[in-house]
C-alpha cells in the first residue's frame, strides 16, 4: 500500500479528506480523468501533502479497496477454531467481502475499469494469496490432511477469488450469500465445507 500510516491525527484527517474527495470525484467521472490537482482541490490539500501520503489517485483507490476487502477476511481467533468452525468463518468472511463490494460497486468498477487497474489487480491477488496461505496454515494446524499437490490451491484459489470479486463487482447481482456459496463451492474437494 502506498498510504503511509504515521499515527499522527493530522495525517489521518488528510487521508480521510483525500478518500472523501476521491469518492466525490468518482461519482462525477472515471478514475483515468482524475488528476492529482483535481483530488487536491476536492480534498482541500496541497500537492506536497498529497504526495506525502499517496502516489496517485489510482494508488489511493487501491489502498481503499484492498484495505476494505482485507479487513473483511480476518480470522483473529483462527488458532482456537476446529475445522468446522473455521470453514464456517471463512465462508462467512467471503459473504462479508461480497457485501462490501456490493456496497462499493461504483468504486470497484472505477478501479477495475481504469487504464491504471493493474496495481489494483496485483494488490488484490497478493492479498488473496496471503489470505489463502493463512487459511491453509490454520486448517493444517486444525488437522486437515492434504495431499502433496495442495500447494497449488494457494495460487489457484487466489486467482479465482480475485476474478470472482471482479465478476461480482461488474454484476448487478445483490445476493452475496448465494454468490459466496457458489464461489466457495469451487474450492478444492479436500477444502473443508461447513455442515450448515
Amino acid at each position: 500500500m502506498t498510504y503511509r500510516a504515521t499515527g499522527d491525527p493530522r495525517s489521518a484527517r488528510t487521508v480521510a479528506a483525500l478518500r472523501r474527495g476521491l469518492r466525490a470525484l468518482l461519482a462525477e467521472r472515471p478514475l483515468d480523468d482524475i488528476t492529482v490537482s483535481d483530488l487536491c482541490r476536492a480534498a482541500d490539500v496541497r500537492r506536497t501533502t498529497f504526495y506525502t501520503h499517496v502516489a496517485s489517485p489510482a494508488a489511493l483507490l487501491t489502498d481503499m479497496l484492498v484495505g476494505g476487502v482485507d479487513a473483511t477476511l480476518g480470522v483473529d481467533d483462527g488458532e482456537q477454531l476446529d475445522l468446522e468452525a473455521l470453514s464456517r468463518r471463512l465462508r462467512d468472511n467471503l459473504v462479508d467481502t461480497f457485501e462490501l463490494v456490493a456496497r462499493e460497486r461504483t468504486l470497484f468498477r472505477a478501479g477495475l475499469d481504469s487504464d491504471a487497474s493493474a496495481p489494483l489487480r496485483r494488490a488484490l491477488l497478493a492479498m488473496w494469496t496471503l489470505r489463502m496461505q493463512y487459511a491453509m496454515d490454520l486448517m493444517s494446524r486444525a488437522g486437515l490432511a492434504v495431499d502433496d499437490q495442495a500447494w497449488a490451491a494457494v495460487p489457484f484459489g487466489a486467482g479465482g477469488l480475485s476474478t470472482a470479486l471482479e465478476a461480482w463487482a461488474h454484476s448487478d447481482d445483490k445476493d452475496s450469500v448465494a454468490w459466496a456459496a457458489a464461489v466457495y463451492a469451487q474450492m478444492p474437494p479436500w477444502w473443508p465445507r461447513p455442515a450448515d
